[in-house]
């Protein structure tokens, strides 16, 4: 595949053109693209401090790309932290995008891919199989692409995520859904500005162990233009694990396909935009990491940036934009053996030792506050209390154990967005006591469970069978497990959030009030024994029982829609039992369509698989996915990949 390319990781804010660098003459030829991913809008929602960060931070995002004057806005998934955000978070989002994304700017490219096949939906014909900006109803100024991620998946009976609410309002345009898993055939986007073709795969996230799965059975094919294929750069837009988490739990690199130029890398949320260079695949990786940190993990205290993309011809050019509204966050670890030697431990009494203990950490906030007001960017609406995580291990300070954080972190409440979760403690556990404390399972019960699974269809079918199975030392000593099945049902069916929490804390408050009513010494064999009759009492499928089961199934729907800001009413709130059925695929039928925006020729595509292990076969024709050839033109021709380009794994 061709080399020729050029990068600059620069972070400038000045007006620098890649033209200059490789065309003067012909400024029309460029494109110019803004790259963000993992935005997370309603992360932290119910935080008082926080609960802003993450629209604050996108506002940013998009006033950067409408200074810039770019093309478009390309989103590598997650740019909603649940599948389900509340109305609040869904208005703000939708009045940043009316605000900056609409407008009588024009547009200086054009998108010459079939779009019935780019934008069609997985769950029922897509009305507006089109770009928001050919929408004749719309004034679209900057288009935004975007895909899904793990946080803002399609889910529920009807697969439906955020993105197919704002892909029809007209503000976003969402692709990268697929309609199977089996022989996935990717189609391009496909898009032209004068002389720069450009092509963009996009590919929503997918269970890690399922994708990886799925890449070494060679089931995923990338489609390319026959005309000229080496004539296009190739981006490749991916959400998942980049970092292994286990033998299958992410995606190489090597399994990613050979004649890709660049591939965005959303879901892991350090920033790393710099353009990493693969040597074995021949193309740049770059991940532009979170907008808003999600975790306080050590990663996430790296300088948050979106990048700005120029492309031109087999060219490209990336520079980084630093976000000046992320709220800071200083991640530290503390050993405390460098700051406590072994004498002052033999000598220095409990008391002594813990207030030295509280000075240690009192100096390490307050040079991160001090440091945290130096380095404020200024901007108006970056928070002014950071995030601060300080990490104690006080391995051989037993006397620690007993050391009170919650009310240590109370005198930096109001300094610190974070006091409650501001200071973890940490201690390397001797791996002999970690052996005796091993909880054993049933063998004889998990071979039960194990052999009734394949005939299970549901999860909390296979735990039930557990349970039925196991003696009476391995079932759950307080919890009912009747009761837990009937929340974990409900959480699995209709993704009630809260069912699990409602009823763990509702069993305790009845355990409590029934041990109360009964004992009246100090007997801890008694105790167990009421422990057992109370759990007995509960763990039936009586009238009794199980009304006040829904009861509690009610309150946490109740719960959810008040988080959400929904309001219910008491005939809206009934639980019933749920009905278990076999969704059904259902195929559109292809509409024909003869108008062309371009003179590029639509079925002129031809596959390019990639290898990911050596077969002595060759695979034989494939088809366009699901709707075959979407305008009755889209015909694909495969290709064989050269023996010489197959990898081993």
């Amino acid at each position: 595949m061709p080399i020729s390319r050029t990068i600059s990781s620069s972070s400038s804010s000045e007006n620098e053109n890649l033209d200059e660098e490789c065309n003067p003459t012909s400024p029309e030829d460029v494109f110019k693209i803004l790259i963000t991913t993992d935005n997370h809008l309603g992360y932290a929602e119910r935080d008082d401090e926080r609960t802003n960060d993450s629209l604050i931070t996108f506002e940013e995002c998009l006033q950067i790309a409408r200074d810039e004057n770019v093309d478009f806005i390309l989103l590598g998934g997650d740019l909603f932290h649940d599948n389900k955000p509340s109305n609040h978070v869904m208005l703000e989002c939708i009045n940043l995008l009316r605000k900056y994304c609409l407008g009588d700017k024009t547009i200086e490219f054009k998108l010459i891919s079939d779009e019935k096949i780019n934008f069609s939906s997985t769950v029922q014909s897509n009305p507006f199989p089109w770009a928001n900006f050919k929408d004749p109803n719309l004034n679209i100024g900057i288009p935004i692409f975007s895909i899904h991620g793990n946080h803002d998946d399609p889910s529920g009976s009807t697969p439906l995520c955020p993105l197919d609410l704002l892909n029809s309002c007209g503000l976003v345009n969402y692709f990268g859904n697929l309609s199977s898993l089996e022989n996935i055939d990717i189609h391009p986007l496909l898009f032209r500005k004068g002389e720069t073709n450009l092509s963009i795969y996009g590919l929503g996230a997918i269970r890690d162990e399922r994708l990886h799965r799925i890449f070494l059975k060679n089931q995923i094919n990338l489609l390319r233009p026959t005309n000229n294929p080496d004539d296009w750069f190739n981006i490749f837009v991916i959400h998942q694990n980049r970092v292994p988490h286990g033998p299958k739990n992410y995606i190489p690199e090597q399994f990613l396909h050979e004649f890709l130029d660049i591939v965005i890398w959303g879901h892991e949320h350090d920033c790393r935009i710099t353009p990493e260079f693969n040597t074995v695949q021949k193309f740049f990786v770059i991940q532009p990491g979170s907008t808003v940190a999600t975790s306080l993990s050590e990663g996430e205290q790296l300088q948050k940036h979106v990048g700005i993309l120029h492309v031109y011809k087999k060219t490209f050019k990336m520079h980084r934009r630093p976000l000046q509204t992320v709220r800071q966050f200083y991640f530290v670890d503390i050993q405390l053996t460098d700051h406590i030697d072994e004498k002052a431990l033999k000598t220095l009494s409990n008391t002594k030792l813990e207030q030295k203990l509280d000075k240690i950490l009192t100096d390490t906030i307050n040079e991160l506050l001090m440091r945290a007001q130096n380095e404020h960017s200024g901007h108006p609406k970056q928070p002014r209390k950071p995030l601060i995580r300080l990490r104690v291990d006080y391995t051989g300070f037993d006397l620690f154990d007993s050391f009170n954080d919650i009310r240590f972190v109370q005198k930096f409440s109001d300094q610190v967005a974070n006091p409650k979760t501001m200071i973890t403690l940490n201690k390397k556990r001797d791996n002999n006591i970690l052996k005796s404390n091993e909880i054993k399972l049933d063998p004889d019960a998990i071979k039960i469970s194990n052999e009734q699974f394949n005939h299970a269809q549901r999860v909390e079918d296979s735990i039930q069978t557990y349970f039925e199975s196991t003696t009476e030392n391995n079932r759950l000593r307080l919890l009912d497990e009747k009761s837990m099945l009937a929340a974990l049902t409900e959480f699995i069916d209709k993704d009630e959030i809260y069912a699990l929490n409602t009823m763990v804390e509702a069993q305790i408050e009845q355990s409590q009030k029934f041990l109360v009513n009964n004992i009246h010494n100090d007997d801890v064999a008694f105790l167990e024994d009421e422990l057992k009759r109370f759990k007995i009492l509960q763990n039936v499928d009586d009238d009794e029982a199980i009304k006040r089961r829904k009861n509690l199934l009610n309150m946490a729907r109740k719960e959810r829609l008040k988080a959400n800001g929904e309001k219910s009413s008491d005939d809206e709130i009934m639980i019933t039992e749920p009905i278990r059925n076999n969704d059904e695929n259902s195929n559109d039928d292809d509409d024909d369509d003869d108008d062309d925006d371009d003179d590029f020729d639509r079925s002129s595509m031809k596959t390019t698989q990639k290898r990911t292990q050596s077969s002595t076969k060759t695979r034989g024709t494939t088809r366009g996915r699901g709707r075959g050839r979407g305008r009755g033109r889209a015909k694909t021709t495969p290709t064989k990949t050269p023996r010489d380009k197959r990898k081993l794994f």
